[in-house]
């Protein structure tokens, strides 16, 4: 079925479907935030010293990019036996919930019923003796903190 030109059907669709698709590859890469480099990094323990100083270098200057603050990053290995671990600022605790937030969205948590975390935050009044089962764990203000109160994030 060839027409004038010497072009069949066959190839002008496959041309406009290549086209539409690259089109179409092209503009999400774009709108979104894609990082190319992180994508197709190794595993942090597979790889070597120098991978690990140039993706920490990375890091660090996007970090310094988006919060307009130099952080500091280690790679210093954990201890022999240890397998799992996290760590908190109890003294920052401004009982926001930021904290758990960034667990269930690092570890990809469960969202819906039932709601797994492993990260509580409890309220307690201030200058009362730390007792767990007077705290509040389910309080919902308008803003935090709240005057007379402390807060305390606590592994579930």
């Amino acid at each position: 079925m060839e027409d004038n030109k010497g072009q069949n059907r066959r190839d002008f669709l496959k041309i406009l479907s290549l086209s539409t698709i690259a089109g179409l590859s092209l503009g999400s890469i774009s709108c979104s935030s894609f990082d190319m480099e992180e994508f197709l990094q190794k595993n942090f323990r597979e790889m070597s010293e120098e991978e690990k100083r140039k993706v920490v270098r990375r890091l660090e200057e996007k970090y310094l990019k988006k919060y307009g603050k130099k952080f500091h990053i280690s790679t210093q290995p954990a201890e022999s036996g240890v397998l799992w671990g996290y760590g908190l600022d109890l003294s920052r605790c401004v009982g926001c919930r930021r904290c758990v937030y960034a667990c269930v969205r690092e570890n990809n948590q469960s969202r819906v019923n039932p709601q797994l975390h492993w990260i509580r935050v409890i309220r307690l009044k201030k200058g009362s003796l730390i007792n767990l089962e007077h705290a509040e764990h389910y309080y919902n203000p308008e803003t935090v903190p709240e005057p007379g109160y402390i807060y305390m994030p606590v592994q579930c």
